[in-house]
């Protein structure tokens, strides 16, 4: 598992001088590892986006650093506090913690929802609709509803919303959830994600940040 690289007094960046990388947040739960690796096997290493992996562990260590790390060429990361996002890199949320994102710096903290269904994606979904970011979306097989209370807002704000095909989810609750608020863009099969992120990215690179 490669090193997470958090901000040091040698490669601090003051905010404006940073430039707002487009995000791509993948939410999921039970269920969605198979099709977050058939999504990694199928993206370039050279996006030109930062990709975000949220899941609801809680009681033990999450183990897709290790994971992804054998499905991408990207550099795969456990998230700290204060991790500056890069383009091309990967981030995963520790277990039992929830982030957010603002002017490009990952926030970490204890999830305020330690028990019951979890909001990790809602939460840093609200966070982008205040951010400077391009950003995506990816909502996998899961049990519970995460995600859905921010979607209408997040594509508000410009967000792009793809879910998986509920057929294709071993859990169709979170994909369901999510299609049921009438904000999502494109419905998918795990397989055909990745080439409509590459058209995404294709899309954002044209646009000034």
């Amino acid at each position: 598992m490669q090193e997470s690289t958090a901000i040091s007094s040698a490669n601090f960046e003051r905010p404006q001088q940073l430039k707002a990388v487009p995000v791509t947040c993948i939410g999921m739960s039970a269920g969605g590892l198979e099709p977050l690796k058939t999504i990694f096997r199928g993206l370039p290493a050279d996006t030109g986006m930062a990709f975000v992996v949220l899941h609801h562990l809680r009681k033990i260590p999450t183990r897709l650093p290790e994971i992804l790390s054998r499905c991408t060429r990207m550099p795969v990361h456990l998230a700290t506090g204060g991790h500056i996002v890069r383009p091309n890199h990967v981030y995963v949320l520790p277990s039992a913690r929830e982030l957010t994102l603002a002017d490009s710096f990952l926030a970490l903290r204890f999830q305020s929802k330690p028990k019951g269904l979890s909001n990790v994606l809602t939460i840093l979904l609200k966070s982008l609709t205040k951010s400077r970011h391009r950003s995506v979306t990816v909502i996998l097989s899961g049990v519970d509803a995460d995600g859905a209370a921010a979607l209408k807002e997040f594509r508000q704000h410009g967000g792009i919303v793809i879910a998986q095909e509920p057929h294709t989810a071993e859990r169709p609750g979170m994909p369901i959830a999510a299609i049921e608020t009438g904000a999502v863009d494109y419905v998918l099969r795990p397989e055909a994600i990745p080439s409509q992120l590459e058209e995404i990215a294709r899309e954002f690179s044209t646009l000034s940040i």
